[in-house]
Order: structure tokens, then sequence, then C-alpha cells
């Protein structure tokens, strides 16, 4: 995330000084951005207000701007040295709407520790309730299904260039049955706890509290029953995983978790996972918004998978990015054209689907925005969601490839190694 040159309470005795930082800067460009949309693009302005969370400064902007320049560095360094009462109250008003804003983006986001492999995981979760196949929309992956054997075992083999990893479910028609959704949300609450304690012995500790206030369910009891049953899925799963990388080939078997223990009385949640496991599905860091926990199903489906695009996907200058719509479908699991009888889609789909989208929207407070356009089931199908997201997860993303592309760097100017001498 941005990190901010000087902490906002030492400026509040000096507003003005926030108008030479580049925090101002930042928003004054966005102010630029946004202000040719306002008459010419009414709709994409109003979506882009909410990506950058600009309602309260854009108006207070434009009413100073109208009748002062701030157009340039020294146009700013005259208004500081001028010090207008009016310039003191537009700065020290800013201020305070970006000290606000930036305490409460900090405590929007959790990070999570992610992985290919545990996107795979939750998309095979979505997908079997509706006794189907999930094969994930990327190059160079394979995946294959194996029928159930006599004993009702089932293979899902997941295969890209580095590593083979199969999922094995034993009596899987059964586990199918006491799979819940929920299952999903208790893996990635505990790998975001994980990894806020620095997983010691690769476990998970939290309370029932806690994860009642990060789901949004105010009864103890029925918090106690979710957690067990999705406790025993979670356990459940046996894994192998085999890779395939010169001098790292290897390979192990064991269980998604290895170990799950809930204590009603005194609350205490323990979740741990063999070391290999637990590397496994934690390969990078992302952001997740915390109030996630608290969606239901689908949207809780399309956030995560979204979120999960946002660290991936090419972003636009405006924050923005787009992802097919039959992805996204087939991730969350909702049924396909083929499977909704009577052709009534609307109802089968595309509703479930928008429901999803508003609630989204509503929970989120405008910190990510979609935006669609269909005429029928088939433009719906192939069509493209646009999608916003807010300056905080912007700048995280762009971190990220800072980071990157600073490695990359690095590798390049790594000397040749030298030729060995001749001993003649």
């Amino acid at each position: 995330m941005s990190q901010f040159p000087e902490p906002a309470e030492q400026l509040k005795d000096t507003p003005l000084r926030f108008l030479e930082s580049e925090q101002f800067q930042e928003m004054l460009d966005t102010y630029n951005k946004l202000k040719p949309l306002e008459k010419e693009h009414p709709r994409k302005f109003k979506n882009q207000m909410n990506v950058f969370d600009f309602g309260d400064i854009y108006p207070l902007m434009d009413s100073y701007l109208q009748t002062h320049d701030l157009s340039s560095p020294e146009a700013v360094a005259e208004a500081v040295t001028i010090g207008a009462s009016e310039t003191v109250t537009f700065a020290a008003t800013l201020l305070d709407i970006f000290d606000k804003t930036v305490t409460a983006r900090v405590q929007e986001y959790d990070v999570l520790g992610n992985s290919p492999a545990t996107y795979f995981i939750c998309g095979v979760w979505a997908n079997m309730k509706r006794g189907r196949e999930f094969h994930p929309s990327s190059n160079g992956i394979t995946v294959t299904y194996s029928e159930p054997d006599a004993y009702g075992n089932q293979n899902i083999r997941y295969r890209n260039k580095d590593y083979e990893m199969t999922i094995i479910f034993e009596a899987v028609a059964e586990y199918t049955k006491n799979l819940s959704w929920t299952a999903h949300r208790l893996l990635i609450y505990t790998l975001m706890r994980g990894n806020a304690d620095n997983w010691r012995n690769n476990t998970a500790s939290f309370t029932i509290e806690e994860y009642m206030d990060w789901v949004g369910l105010r009864s103890r009891d029925a918090a106690y029953r979710q957690i067990k049953k999705d406790m025993q899925s979670i356990t459940g799963m046996k894994i192998t995983a085999e890779s395939f990388k010169k001098y790292f080939e290897s390979f192990y078997i064991t269980h998604l978790a290895t170990e799950a223990s809930i204590k009603k009385y005194t609350g205490e949640v323990r979740i741990s996972f063999a070391e290999n496991v637990r590397h496994f599905l934690t390969q990078y860091y992302q952001l997740i918004p915390d109030w996630m926990g608290h969606l239901s199903e689908n949207a809780y489906r399309m956030a995560f998978y979204l979120f999960y695009r946002a660290r991936k996907a090419p972003v636009d200058d405006d924050g923005s990015f787009r992802v097919k719509i039959q992805d996204i479908i087939h991730y969350i699991g909702l049924p396909t054209k083929e499977d909704v009888k009577n052709r009534n889609y609307d109802e089968a789909i595309i509703r479930p689907f928008n429901k999803a989208v508003e609630e989204i929207e509503d929970v989120s407070g405008g910190s990510i925005h979609m935006d669609f356009d269909y005429d029928d089931i088939n433009t719906f199908l192939g069509g493209k969601m646009n999608v916003g997201i807010d300056a905080t997860m912007q700048s995280y993303i762009q971190q990220i490839e800072k980071n990157k592309t600073v490695k990359q760097i690095k590798a390049k100017k790594k000397p040749a190694k030298k030729p060995p001498q001749s001993t003649q």
C-alpha cells in the first residue's frame, strides 16, 4: 500500500503543507482525469467517482479550482506562500478527508496468502454441488477427473509445467452431500489468520467470536456447528503433489489440513497444515476486503474470484480491468446454458448473477464497481465485465508490479559466471 512521507497528524497544525505532498498531487491528477468525464460521459464519471472514492473530494476541489490556480508546482507554491484563508480551509478539509479515508482503507483489507492451488480447490468445491467439473480457463493447465472407483473415491488431477496436484475425495458422493459453500469461507479466513500470526507451527488460531464477526453470524451455537462441519470438509480432502522442476523433484501426500479443533466453551479454533501444503496454498499475497465474509454464497464466490483476478489482470490507468462473464459464472458454480430447462435463463443465470453484483456493490461501499451490457442470454454469456477497484487496491497492485520489475532488473544485472581458468 502507499506509504505517506509524513503522518497526517503532523500536518494538522500546518495544513497548507498538504498541498505540497504527493498525496495531494494524486488527488489533483484524479480530479483532472474525472473533470472531462462529468459532461461527456456521465455514466463513466459516476463509476469512476465510486472507484476512486472521490465523492467528498471532487465537489470541494471543483469549487476551489474555479477561482484558484493549482495547475503547476509554482502555482501551488505561490498559493501556500500567500496562505489565503480559503486556501487554508481547503487544505485542512482535504487533509481531514484524506486522514479518515486512509484509516478506513487500512482497516478494510486483510492480507491473504493465496495460490493457484487454493483458487483451484475452491473452484472445484463450487462446482461439485452441481455435479460438474471445474476446468480453469488458463493456458498450460490440464485438469483430469477420474470416474469414482468401486469404493466411491474420485481423483481430480491438476497439472501445469512445474508440478502436478491430485485432489482425492474418499466416498465423493457423501463428501459432496455434506459440503457447504461456507467451507470455502472458513478456508480463506484460516489462511488470512495464519498469515497474520506468521504461521506459528503451521497453524492458524482464532476464536469463534472473531470468525462470527468476520462472517456476520449472530448465533454462537450456529457458528460452532458451521465451523465443525466445514472443518470436516477441509480435513477430509487428501492432496498429493509432485514437482517436476529440475533439482526440486519431490512427492508428498497428506490432507488439505492435517488437524483441526474447536472448543465450544472457550471459543478456541485451531487448524493446522503440513508445512509443504501450507507453502503450496500461500505462494503469494493479495488483499481481501474485510466485508467479503458478510456476503451470501454467489456474491462471496464472485468477490473472491474478482479480487484474485485483480492481482493478476492488466489494470488500466483508471483502475479497471476486464473479465469474461462466462468465466465468473463457471467459477462460482451457476448453471450453464445447457443446464437450464425450458430456456428459463433469466431466472436461473442472469438474475442470480445480477443479484450477486448488486450485493457486492452495496456491501463494499463503492470500493469495487462492476459494469457490463447485454441484450439476451447469448450476449450476456459472450460479454465481459468491466471491474473498477479502489485506490488502495490499485496502489497495492502497482507496488507488486514495481517489485517484479526490480527483481527482473537485478536478475539481468547479475554478472555472468567466469569460465574456469586453465591450469596449463
